[in-house]
């Protein structure tokens, strides 16, 4: 495990990482890991507390003050990185393999839909420079880079949340593109792509109706 601020050499690194396989440790077990103190140990585990990476329970064997017990919390569990573009990328395929590319498109569509209608729910700008600002702060929410134009008719993103996927199945990024009409209630145009190699994705306004699809109940 390598997470943002701890490198993995380094004793909170190591501990993350020696957690991660055993489940759990004692501060006597992370003080042989490391080859330091048990009050040096202490002091890292102070700081994993309050970055919220572990937790600590007691656990009582007989008579006698119980020991401490530390294990990953469940933020550092979803730290950890994992291979969902693949999964995505090959279930795709099979749904492609099965019912052909307008199965895809169809599914896609569907869950476009579903994530406009997330977002919705959460926007209440009128004119559509607000609408693509609160969609920008709830992108960046999901890790995706993101920027509005100065002149408020279009959006970049630095980032691409489906990049491998997106690379295998291009109708992902259609799929993009009409969750943003759908919540901001524009037709766009995609200018640059990253997965041609554009250093961003850039959605522009376009003059005309938007052909929504059509919404999907909300569970």
């Amino acid at each position: 495990m390598t997470l943002p601020g701890y490198p993995k050499a380094s004793p909170a690194g190591q501990i993350l990482q020696y957690l991660q396989r055993q489940g759990e440790a004692t501060v006597k077990e992370l003080a042989e890991l490391l080859g330091i103190s048990t009050t040096a140990v202490r002091d890292h585990l102070i700081h994993l507390q309050a970055d919220g990476m572990i937790n600590v329970r007691a656990e009582r064997h007989g008579p006698g003050r119980p020991r401490l017990v530390y294990a990953l919390s469940e933020k550092a569990q979803s730290s950890s990185p994992k291979q969902y573009d693949r999964l995505i990328s090959l279930l795709l395929r099979e749904l492609a393999a099965e019912g052909g590319a307008e199965s895809v498109e169809r599914m896609l569509g569907r869950v476009g839909t579903r994530l406009a209608n997330e977002y919705q729910d959460r926007i209440s700008g009128i004119g559509m420079r607000e609408r693509l600002t609160e969609l920008r702060v709830l992108l960046q929410q999901r890790g995706v880079v993101a920027e509005v134009d100065p002149d408020g008719e279009s959006i970049r993103f630095f980032s691409c949340p489906y990049y491998d996927v997106a690379h295998a199945h291009p109708q992902v990024c259609v799929m993009e593109r009409r969750m943003i009409e759908q919540v901001i209630g524009e037709d766009l145009d995609l200018e640059n792509n990253i997965r041609d190699g554009a250093h961003s994705c850039r959605f522009t306004r376009r003059p005309g109706e938007i052909a929504l699809i059509p919404n999907e109940p909300k569970n």
